[in-house]
């Protein structure tokens, strides 16, 4: 294996890699940093909240930036075919996706408590991410499969 064939398979190790951090945090600060959170008082709560947004924050910035940079490469850098307008479609769904996961993904993580219940209000960013992060990665296992198939 070459240099940029190394480099191809790097890029795509660390996209995907990026995208199991970003869905898993997702996943862990729902399902289960959320409900061991809302169990406190609602004093420690909001502190307990804003002090786990603020060490996540930095990582998740990191975890963006790497996706972008990743998916970008993997689009348009060097050994990308031509594909067909179905595949063309499908991208731009997928990317329309990406753009609503990095959007929610810095609102939660800027917002002053994220999704935890305090003064009674809660937020379901973190469900949204999930959902949609699924999503957009079924979607972007089907181009695989479209490309695969000389689409």
């Amino acid at each position: 294996m070459d240099i940029s064939g190394f480099f191809s398979v790097f890029m795509r190790f660390l996209h995907i890699a990026c995208v199991a951090g970003l869905i898993g945090g997702a996943l862990y600060a729902k399902w289960a940093m959320e409900p061991a959170l809302n169990a406190l008082p609602e004093a420690e709560r909001g502190q307990a909240a804003k002090t786990t947004q603020l060490k996540f924050r930095g990582i998740l910035y990191t975890i963006l930036v790497l996706l972008v940079i990743s998916g970008i490469y993997n689009g348009f850098g060097p050994g990308t075919h031509q594909h067909s307008t179905q595949w063309q479609i499908w991208f731009g769904i997928k990317m329309l996706l990406v753009l609503h996961i990095l959007s929610t993904a810095i609102l939660w993580v800027t917002s002053p408590y994220g999704d935890i219940a305090v003064g009674g209000k809660g937020k379901r960013r973190l469900a949204q991410l999930v959902v949609i992060g699924f999503i957009t990665i079924f979607i972007g296992t089907y181009l695989h499969y479209l490309t695969s198939l000389g689409l």
